[in-house]
Parts: structure tokens; sequence; C-alpha cells
């Protein structure tokens, strides 16, 4: 604790405040109050502690501009390849307001601005002459949390920092977000529509995303090694340490889906051997390094299916659902079969109960229906001995 030393000088009382700390000289600084002489010090103390630490000191040579461009660098690339145009876009909007900053400077005060402006700020309409757009609530949280990945860099990795003022801020509710679920019927449809599809790989992504509930990015990442088609398990895995979606989750390939699987596998060996003889080479590539959904273009980038996707939807006769929605619906459909919250969340790979919560009405449904039949069950019984 730093000593507050009461004076008498001429112009009246003063308080002196007198920092000691083994390795450092005498701090010592006068005020007119005690409080005032206090509250420095105890500033002071903290200081020369962070600066023993080299935090301080670090927190002042860089900026967040440094950050950023440093995560650029090492992180992003390391990330899922879906999920980094969002971060690309995240970390260019920090940078332009707040990378001139030394990161000591970052405070939640100058964060929370920038979140406003976020939240406030029209974007301009997907199609023209269509009114401005506002960011929803999620979005914005996604941006901040771009940046708390930064921050967290900071402490963890590169040690500029010892804390984040990330926990000083309020982040914008969490909306419900959508819940919009395929009926049996609409998938029936959907699946026909897929069948018909000019292209070859809409059924069997549609097929995975419905049975194994993987959300997009990670089924148009999956590579071969990640296939295991005599165990039947499709390995995905999910590099945002932003989230809880990190991690490696093993997703069964049910018996409907397998020999879509094994036919692609033999189909992608027999283009590389074509490959192969065309090019003159020698031996193949690592086939099981390959995408399993390889673009056309170049065979390290996935496929984009959302115009086949678009145009199945519209034959199917099926409005207002995002390939996000095959997700909510294979949980939609585990619900009614009877899956509790807790498989559910396991299978989508939920870290916490409360992203799962959405599907609750669903699971309670079934839970009723199962007490209906075991009253009946034993209400009867009981009064059939009456």
């Amino acid at each position: 604790m730093a000593t507050i030393e009461k004076l008498q000088r001429e112009s009246g009382i003063v308080y002196k405040a007198v920092v000691r700390k083994q390795g450092h000289p005498k701090i010592t600084r006068t005020f007119k109050t005690r409080s005032a002489a206090e509250r420095w010090g105890r500033q002071t103390e903290s200081s020369l502690e962070q600066d023993d630490a080299g935090l301080t000191h670090e927190g002042q040579r860089h900026t967040l501009g440094d950050a950023i461009k440093r995560y650029r660098a090492e992180i992003l690339p390391t990330l899922n390849a879906s999920t980094q145009p969002n971060y690309t876009r995240h970390l260019a909007f920090w940078e332009d307001k707040l990378g001139h900053l030394r990161l000591s400077e970052v405070q939640p005060v100058k964060i929370a601005a920038c979140r406003d402006e976020l939240a406030t700020t029209p974007q301009k309409p997907k199609r023209e002459g269509a009114a401005p757009r506002m960011r929803t609530t999620t979005t914005v949280r996604r941006y901040l949390a771009t940046l708390q990945a930064v921050l967290t860099a900071c402490m963890k990795r590169w040690h500029w920092l010892s804390d984040t003022p990330m926990r000083q801020l309020e982040k914008p509710s969490e909306g419900q977000g959508r819940a919009r679920f395929l009926s049996e019927d609409e998938l029936g449809r959907l699946l026909s529509a897929c069948r018909e599809s000019t292209s070859p790989d809409l059924l069997i992504a549609v097929l995975l995303a419905i049975t194994t509930g993987a959300r997009a990015g990670e089924i148009m990442s999956a590579r071969w090694r990640d296939v295991d088609l005599k165990g039947g398990i499709l390995q995905v895995r999910t590099d945002n340490e932003t989230t809880t979606k990190g991690g490696v989750r093993m997703l069964p390939l049910v018996p409907q889906v397998l020999p879509l699987m094994e036919a692609r596998l033999e189909q992608a060996k027999a283009k590389e051997l074509a490959r192969q003889r065309k090019a003159q080479v020698a031996e193949l590539r690592d086939i099981w390094g390959m995408l399993v959904f390889p673009s056309r273009v170049s065979a390290n980038k996935a496929i984009d299916l959302r115009k086949p996707f678009s145009t199945a939807l519209a034959k199917a006769g099926i409005t207002d659902f995002h390939w996000h929605d095959l997700r909510h619906s294979a949980a939609s459909f585990l619900a009614k079969r009877g899956a509790s919250l807790l498989e559910i969340g396991a299978v989508l790979g939920h870290k916490t109960t409360q992203t799962t919560k959405r599907y609750s009405h669903l699971a309670q449904s079934h839970t009723t229906t199962l007490m209906q039949d075991l009253a009946d069950d034993l209400l009867g019984k009981v009064g059939g001995a009456e």
C-alpha cells in the first residue's frame, strides 16, 4: 500500500503519497485531498506491477493495428476457410476505427462507441432500390468476438496485455435466431429436386447436412482423411477460437449416405488418375488431403452450392429457407423422435445448453406424449384394479 503523509504548508494542508517497491526508486506526489492521494497510489502500484511483467511497456509499444496485422499473419490462416472472409471484414473495421491506438489506449468506452456505430449505421442494400438494412445484434456480437480474439491473442500468445478491455464491455443481447424447420413433406420434395439437379454435389451435401446436423463450413471443408468409410464416421473440425464452436466432432454416416460417399471417393481417385496420365507425372497427389467437395476451378477451394440449392428450393416450392436451416431441421427431426436436448446439443456440437434451447418446445412435445402414454398405462391399471 502507498504511504500517505499529511503535511502542513503555508498554503494549507496537503497529502503526500509515497510509493515504494523493491527494485524501483521511491515515487512521491502531493495532493490536496487524501482520497486523490490514495487513488494515485493504487494506480501507480498497479502500473509498477504490470511493468515488472513487461506488460505495460508492451501495451504502450504496440498498437491495435500491429496486433491485427500479426493476427492476420499467424492466426487467421489457421481458422476454418468458411469463416475467414467474415473475420477479414471484421478486422478491417477495427483496424480502421481503432488501429491507430496503442493497446494500452484501447478502452471499453472507445470499443462501445464502435459497437453502437455498428448497430446504428445503415448498410448498403443488397439489391438496387431496396431499403437500407441494419446489422443484426448477432452480427454486432460477431464483430466484437473478432476483436476479442485479437485481444486474447495479445494476452495469451504474445503477452502484450495483462487483461482485455472486453471484460468491461456490454454486448448486445443475443437474439432468438432463426427456427425454420423443414416438415417431412418438404424434406421429401427437396430431396427429389436435389436428385434432379444438374449439380452432382448437391444431393449428397444436403443429405450430409440433414443426417449429421453439420454446419455448411464443416461439410465443405471436410477432406477425405476426415472420412472413415469402414467405420461410418465423418470427423468435422471447427477452429473458431472466439466462440463455443471450436473442437472436433465425430458424426456417424448413415447407411443411406455411405454408398454415395464410397462412389464419390472412387470418382475422385479416377479423376486424379486421369489427371496423372494426362500430365505424365509419376505419382498421384495425396487423395486423402483433398476436399470432399472441391470446386471445379480449384481443387483447394470448396464448391459453391448456393445457386443449385436455390434452384432446388424453388423447384420444391419451399420458401424462406436457408442452407443453415438444414441444421435446424436435423435437430427438429431428432427432437420429434425422442432425442433429449443434451443429445441434440452433442450432435450439433453445442458446448452449452443455451444454444440448444431453441429446440426445447419440440423436445417438450415428445416428453408430453411419453408422459401421457405412461399416465394412461398406469392409471388404466389402477382403475381396472378398483
